[in-house]
């Protein structure tokens, strides 16, 4: 069993790993760095890759004891890489790190200062594993309810664009689409639009004519619009492409 509990789900989107966002898990065990890889490895992705705007979230967890936890963050032939191999361009480095240590050449996050720094690879420390998550177009043209069921069948479900990131998620994945209309998990039915994982919409990004508060029965499906960037009602029975949400390492 996973010694773990869901923190929360949130973006990434820096350096070459724009365009992913990931779902992290605080593992409340304590391993060295490499152990903790291996672990995370075995049971999700990786270590954690994270961004300077996650970490308050993150070292608030009242689960972690020690003053520092591990992320995926390594020294490689004094180089500091992410344990998925991507350069890490870190910005947010604690007050004099990384230091000059022996054997400090793994990255941990101070709980306190929420920054990072180098840290003997042998400590034992609590840690962070994540799944990593991308959009994908779905280059053939079908209505809503057929994209509805298309995307859980072949990936985890049709796309969910509910924060400001998730938008540039997707004018970064839909480049390539066939129709500058495309679907995603957007309905309105009994008298409100909803996320198709059964959550309201909050964060909304509606073209300037705005949300329809009662839309005609063809304007009841949502779709994201590539070349103006921004959501739009339309008739459920189009064929257009859409956007799904899959998996970016399976291991």
């Amino acid at each position: 069993m996973k010694a773990s509990i869901t923190l929360l789900f949130f973006f990434s989107l820096f350096g070459v790993s724009l365009g992913a966002f990931r779902l992290h898990f605080f593992v409340n065990k304590t391993l060295s760095w490499q152990d903790a890889q291996k672990y995370c490895r075995q049971n999700y992705d990786d270590l954690s890759t994270v961004g300077s705007k996650d970490l308050e979230a993150l070292s608030s967890n009242p689960l972690i004891k020690e003053d520092y936890f591990w992320i995926g963050l390594q020294n490689n032939r004094n180089q500091w890489i992410w344990s998925t191999g991507e350069e890490a361009r870190v910005t947010f480095w604690d007050k004099g790190e990384p230091t000059i240590l022996l054997g400090g050449n793994c990255g941990g996050v101070n709980k306190n200062t929420f920054k990072a720094s180098n840290i003997g690879c042998n400590d034992q420390l609590h840690f962070y594993c994540m799944f990593v998550f991308e959009l994908i177009v779905i280059h053939q043209e079908s209505t809503w309810e057929e994209a509805l069921l298309y995307c859980p069948q072949h990936y985890l479900g049709l796309a969910i664009i509910d924060s400001k990131d998730m938008m540039v998620e997707a004018k970064i994945n839909s480049t390539e689409a066939d129709t500058d209309d495309l679907w995603i998990g957007l309905r309105f039915l009994a008298g409100s639009w909803f996320w198709v994982n059964g959550k309201g919409v909050d964060y909304k990004a509606w073209s300037s004519n705005g949300e329809l508060q009662c839309p005609a029965m063809n304007q009841r499906c949502g779709v994201y619009n590539r070349a103006k960037e921004v959501w739009t009602p339309t008739d459920c029975v189009r064929r257009l492409n859409f956007l799904c949400v899959k998996r970016k390492y399976i291991n």
